[in-house]
């Protein structure tokens, strides 16, 4: 099992960060590399249409409300992994916050450094556009 971490500050409330990424239903809206998205199964599974035309289904499992956290697992699409547990967090930390992103997968063949090294950079490249979007508001 290959793991990876990203983690960025942000210099605003919790509550207003989960409101936007708390939002299953809602990557497609800060995300760049998520053109569009669907969601199916009482709001459960998503179907992500990426800006390189590959696509990705993923399957709520757990939401959590008061702590700001949410784990999703992929179930089928072009990524270069399979049995992916990802784990999106937000922290308080005074009237700042954090967010947490990680995830848990086995690359597919011998792919783990590349696959890693992708995962690092599409959840770091959604931190930086969730950072716009936040001081768009």
């Amino acid at each position: 099992m290959t793991g990876i971490h990203v983690s960025q500050r942000f210099d605003h409330p919790a509550e207003a960060v989960w409101a936007v990424i708390g939002d299953f239903g809602g990557l497609h809206r800060w995300h760049p590399q998520v053109r569009r998205l669907d969601l199916s199964w009482e709001g459960r599974i998503r179907t992500l249409h990426l800006a390189d035309g590959g696509r990705v289904v993923e399957r709520l499992e757990a939401r959590n409300e008061a702590a700001c956290r949410c784990v999703y697992v992929l179930v089928d699409g072009s990524l270069p992994l399979h049995t992916c547990r990802t784990t999106l967090a937000v922290h308080p930390e005074g009237a700042a916050c954090r967010v947490d992103w990680s995830c848990d997968f086995e690359p597919l063949g011998d792919g783990g450094p590349a696959a890693a090294h992708a995962m690092r950079g599409l959840y770091g490249e959604g931190l930086a556009a969730l950072a716009r979007a936040l001081a768009a508001r």
